[in-house]
């Protein structure tokens, strides 16, 4: 195997951790769905929203990462969570 195959394969394993994060972050959507019919909050809550995008970039920057593709992978996440919360309540689009 070459050296690009090692480094690819290396790459393969990342993405499907990624995957599999991704998809644990998905699923806690049922909970945060819970908890915000019991506190009567609306699915979208864009003040946590914005202190989830907060905490990447800071984060992303600490790690020296382009800090706009980080906004934008979290806008997606946060959209997904949305969706799948929306679904749940008999409202969204997710399969």
């Amino acid at each position: 195997m070459s050296e690009l195959e090692v480094v690819r394969k290396e790459i393969e394993e990342i993405d499907r951790e990624i995957l599999a994060l991704i998809s644990r972050r998905v699923n806690l959507a049922e909970k945060v769905l819970e908890s915000k019919r019991i506190n009567g909050t609306s699915i979208n809550d864009r003040t946590q929203n914005e202190v989830v995008i907060n905490r990447a970039v800071s984060a992303a920057t600490e790690l020296n990462l382009d800090v706009g593709f980080v906004k934008n992978i979290f806008d997606i996440l946060i959209r997904m969570s949305i969706e799948r919360q929306e679904e749940l309540s008999g409202k969204g689009n997710f399969p």
